[in-house]
């Protein structure tokens, strides 16, 4: 269990927690005793909310509300700033509520009265929460992902198909102009010759066009909102592998690294950061935790695969440096070490101003 490293405060006042759910939201409210003076449930709906508060906030205490990070917290999160402003407002990490995830007897009257009774005692786990242009930044980049990823797995079914007829195109093909021609002539004759097998390839083809569309639309929002960060092109100048969707990922989902207290503190924000287990005064390592922001832990892992495709600048050094490690450890071990530490790298960068140094990262 992690030790705290900071003295924590009891809040002197009411704390609110509220369960949310699509249908209804639980609320349990702990006075400055802890003891639970209200429990309610009602209709998630913004005007029974709100009557909720104003009825609370009568009584002439300092009010703190505290939700989770669900899959519907955002518009209570803005609803409750707009109210009661934002640093009455707490977001608990969902991954990190041990005590709520893991109780033996979990109900929703539970879950709130956990969530206000961490909140009370200072405890809470906070999620950051992105706002404005940042929040903007975050859908636009997690969109184009989701279409990109979409267009590559269909590209691997229609590969698949042609593989079955002993017919293939190479992948960068499609990324220019006379190769899309050649792709679709092949198309065509395969769709005429191999009936159902060639009538999906065709449909599959149709398919890719019409994301390679979304892909460019998304890709110039991403541009566009970018645009808006210096922070994003520092990080696409500094980091070797890097380009502007990944330099947007990386800003959009963990925000500022120099809120963070650490290098290994935002690493461990990632999840690319090995677990350990120690018992009897023998300690074991294990795997990276993945507890973290798995958009980020994506974006690293292709910078990293970016340098391995290197053959001049930047980039080389992290190649160097994986190829060497891998003599002695999987390949893949050594790929998410140097995402680590690019990830250490984006917190010194922020939070000491210091440039990415290469030779440092990644001696060869």
């Amino acid at each position: 269990m992690k030790k705290l490293r900071r003295r924590v405060e009891k809040f002197n006042g009411l704390c609110v927690g509220l369960d949310l759910h699509k249908k209804f939201i639980q609320m349990s409210v702990l006075d400055r005793h802890g003891d639970e003076v209200e429990a309610d449930r009602f209709a998630s709906d913004r005007d029974l909310l709100l009557g909720r508060l104003d009825r609370l906030s009568q009584r002439g205490e300092a009010l703190r509300v505290v939700i989770e990070a669900s899959g519907c917290f955002v518009w209570v999160y803005d609803l409750l700033v707009a109210k009661l402003g934002r640093e009455a407002v707490k977001v608990a990490a969902p991954s990190k509520v041990k005590v709520i995830a893991e109780a033996g007897e979990k109900t929703d009257a539970s879950d709130a009265w956990w969530l206000a009774y961490l909140a009370q005692e200072g405890r809470l786990p906070e999620a950051f929460v992105a706002e404005g242009n940042l929040r903007d930044l975050r859908i636009a980049s997690r969109e184009l992902r989701g279409v990109v990823d979409e267009r590559s797995d269909l590209m691997r079914r229609m590969k698949s198909h042609l593989a079955q007829l002993g017919l293939t195109f190479a992948s960068s093909a499609w990324a220019s102009a006379p190769g899309r021609v050649k792709i679709e002539q092949l198309v065509r004759a395969v769709e005429s010759a191999h009936g159902e097998r060639g009538s999906a390839v065709a449909r599959l083809w149709s398919r890719i066009g019409t994301l390679n569309a979304e892909v460019r639309h998304w890709r110039e929002r991403v541009e566009a909102l970018s645009r808006r960060f210096d922070e994003v092109a520092l990080l696409e100048a500094q980091l070797p592998g890097v380009g502007p969707q990944l330099a947007a990922v990386v800003w959009s989902e963990l925000g500022d690294p120099a809120r963070y207290r650490s290098a290994k503190a935002y690493a461990k924000a990632t999840g690319l950061t090995p677990g350990y287990r120690e018992s009897g005064g023998r300690r074991s390592g294990g795997r990276i935790t993945r507890q973290g922001s798995s958009h980020v832990r994506w974006a690293l892992t292709r910078a990293v695969l970016a340098c391995m495709r290197c053959k001049r600048g930047p980039g080389v050094a992290v190649k160097t440096w994986v190829q060497q490690r891998s003599r002695r450890k999987p390949k893949k071990a050594a790929m998410v070490a140097a995402a680590r530490k690019l990830a250490e790298g984006v917190w010194r960068l922020f939070h000491l101003g210091q440039a990415f140094d290469l030779r440092r990262a990644f001696p060869t």
